[in-house]
């Protein structure tokens, strides 16, 4: 939701509340409206869901990837694009077969840009200083948050393997 907020030129945070409130309640009630609307639509897709499931996977898989084709050449009309939608593919079977997440990559190649964009547009207001973003103490605690979930599983293994070792 803050991606979209961003998209659409609205800043999310306390101030969004204060200088566009006409935008804030659109929100909320397209989101209830949208809610509304989701109901009976999703229970005619779990209906045509289960006959599209029931389609032998080696006909749904080629028509699949003939729709992704389709669409991928439909943004821009090249067939440069189709290549880099099958070598994006081949990486996520191989990164799958290797059982590396696939929703990380995603992710990183969906919101990469405006994370970038952001990261330069917060350094230039920071002079280069990456400590700027940890000026603020719930910034600085997310981050020792972040860097906790980052290292416990590794620091958890180790304790497991020191244990194994040493009987008690």
């Amino acid at each position: 939701m803050i991606g979209v907020l961003y998209m659409k030129n609205m800043n999310p945070g306390p101030t969004l509340f204060t200088t566009n409130p006409q935008n804030i309640y659109a929100v909320f009630l397209l989101f209830i409206l949208a809610n509304l609307i989701m109901i009976p639509l999703g229970i005619l897709c779990i209906k045509v869901a289960k006959r599209i499931l029931r389609v032998p996977r080696n006909i749904l898989m080629p028509l699949i990837l003939l729709f992704c084709v389709v669409g991928t050449f439909a943004i821009n009309n090249t067939p440069f694009d189709i290549g880099v939608m099958l070598v994006a593919g081949v990486i996520a079977y191989l990164l799958e077969a290797n059982k590396f997440p696939i929703a990380p990559a995603i992710l990183g190649v969906v919101l990469g840009g405006m994370l970038e964009e952001n990261f330069i547009t917060s350094m230039i207001k920071s002079n280069g200083n990456l400590g700027a973003f940890l000026s603020r103490p719930i910034a600085a605690g997310l981050a020792v948050v972040t860097i906790l979930v980052w290292f416990l599983p590794v620091v958890m293994r180790m304790v497991r393997a020191r244990r194994a070792v040493v009987p008690a």
